[in-house]
């Protein structure tokens, strides 16, 4: 949660010359080693939640790096340039097959660290996250050679060289690319920061008790001018498609503020003779009517859903439940079965302001944010509830992410979370406001309407497809080739 992000434009150096020393099963055991350590010291706030699905998490993503380094080893036996060459090939089309499936997982892309660093930052506008990720690990490869004792000395000075004008350049990028007077957003938003423990949030007899928290900060922050208020999510504790309670009350709020409300809270729905659960946000007009909702998408595997749970159902809690009663028994988090929606989180208020709709973890699928932008999002909207990881770095992790899509895409960003960190982000990645962690409190500001199309939003991650087609190619040429020596060799 601090500017330790320049250790990334070195910190794979060691790995990667160690790894390229060992051959066979010693190589695959360092790579998996190095994996595994590597995810869990990025993912063991997970565990706060669902220590089965912070283990499943680990041990998945290790998988996907020690794929990388099979790759890049089995290219080295057969020459080195190459595989030095490929691997910042092979490392951005892991971290991009990591945004595909329902396997998705795409939180510890190189990219993100240095999104505390604003200069470097605004490359991601153009080449995208995954294009800033192969640039980090490209320095990491010639700083590399600088230590391998077969390379020549003129050849470590140009790899060294080489490292720092990379670095250089992009900062000098970024500091051409920002404007050194932020220009002021025109819609009026209300983020409301409730800060409700989770045992006070969940626990029975306390719903008033969380619509009253939430109708004091709309009070106090609402005015006039203000377009949209924004609770985090899940902030109404209760299924607002099956509640009238929670309807009726949310309906009261929302008419005493006379202005738009997203709201966060769940939903079901009965599909032939299983009830689907989402995890939704709510959008009221100022009459307390119900305008629209949309069912988060993209769901965290292992934590809020088993992917293909249709097609694995002895994975879903209900099975298991029937024969691990320890689950029970022993108060275990578990994963919840939650399906994913099919609606477009692009949303509209007041007939003409358009916004996209970001629940919790889909802010970290670049694709899946650019598509709202393409079809019309003027600025994003997020809503969470890192509540669940304490003070752990997770938050901090999750703050950023959100930060790079708003730069990536040259939108402006609302960020509402139920304990923090909550804040107002313009398309620079600068933080135009934000409320203290744990804070209750109501946050007001103007947010900016997009004016422009950034290059990556214009042609889209060029960088992570074409890295995943190269990764993809030389995994395929390497399995044929596998193939073909154990079964059809005359050998």
């Amino acid at each position: 949660p601090s500017n330790f992000g320049f250790l990334a434009w070195f910190c794979l150096v060691r790995p990667i010359i160690l790894i390229s020393r060992l051959e066979g099963r010693s190589a695959i055991n360092a790579s998996f080693f190095f994996a595994f350590f590597f995810n869990l010291f990025s993912l063991y706030w997970i565990g706060m939640v669902t220590p089965p699905g912070m283990l499943g998490a680990v041990v998945l993503m290790a998988f996907y790096y020690t794929a990388v380094f099979s790759l890049f080893i089995r290219i080295n036996k057969i020459r080195p340039f190459y595989a030095f060459l490929f691997l910042p090939f092979l490392w951005v089309g892991m971290e991009y097959f990591r945004t595909l499936s329902e396997f998705a997982f795409p939180w510890s892309d190189l990219g993100y660290t240095q999104a505390y660093y604003l200069y470097i930052l605004q490359i991601v506008s153009v080449i995208s996250v995954h294009g800033l990720s192969f640039l980090i690990v490209t320095v990491n490869v010639l700083l590399a050679q600088f230590f391998r004792s077969s390379v020549s000395p003129e050849k470590k000075l140009t790899s060294l060289l080489v490292s720092l004008a990379i670095v250089a350049g992009l900062t000098a990028y970024g500091w051409i690319e920002m404007p050194p007077y932020p220009i002021d957003g025109e819609v009026e938003v209300a983020l409301l920061q409730g800060s409700v423990p989770l045992k006070v949030k969940w626990s029975e007899g306390n719903l008033q008790r969380n619509f009253d928290i939430y109708d004091s900060l709309a009070q106090s922050s609402v005015d006039s001018t203000t377009e949209l208020v924004v609770w985090p999510e899940t902030s109404a504790p209760c299924y607002l498609t099956h509640t009238k309670e929670c309807r009726d009350e949310v309906a009261r709020i929302v008419r005493n503020s006379h202005t738009n409300h997203l709201i966060g809270a769940l939903a079901a729905r009965r599909i032939g003779e299983e009830i689907h659960y989402y995890n939704s946000c709510y959008l009221y007009n100022h009459d307390g009517l119900l305008i629209s909702r949309y069912d988060k998408a993209k769901l965290v595997p292992f934590s809020e859903h088993v992917p293909y749970q249709d097609v694995v159902p002895f994975m879903k809690k209900k099975f298991i439940k029937k024969y691990l009663t320890f689950i029970d028994q022993w108060g275990v988090q578990w994963w919840s079965d939650f399906y994913p929606g099919r609606s477009s989180p692009v949303g509209v208020f007041n007939n003409d302001i358009y916004y996209a709709m970001l629940i919790c973890f889909e802010c970290t699928f670049p694709e899946y944010v650019r598509q709202s932008v393409i079809d019309g999002a003027e600025f994003l909207v997020g809503i969470t509830n890192d509540t669940w990881f304490g003070e752990s770095v997770g938050i901090y992790m999750h703050a950023r992410i959100f930060i790079t899509r708003a730069v990536e895409n040259r939108v402006w960003g609302a960020r509402t979370a139920n304990s923090g960190l909550t804040f107002i982000v313009d398309d620079y990645g600068r933080i135009r406001d934000q409320l203290e962690l744990n804070a209750v409190d109501a946050l007001s500001g103007k947010i900016g309407r997009r004016k422009t199309e950034s290059l990556f939003t214009r042609f889209g991650d060029v960088a992570g497809r074409l890295s995943f087609l190269i990764t993809l190619s030389l995994t395929l040429i390497f399995g044929i080739v596998w193939i073909t020596r154990r079964f059809f060799s005359k050998d």
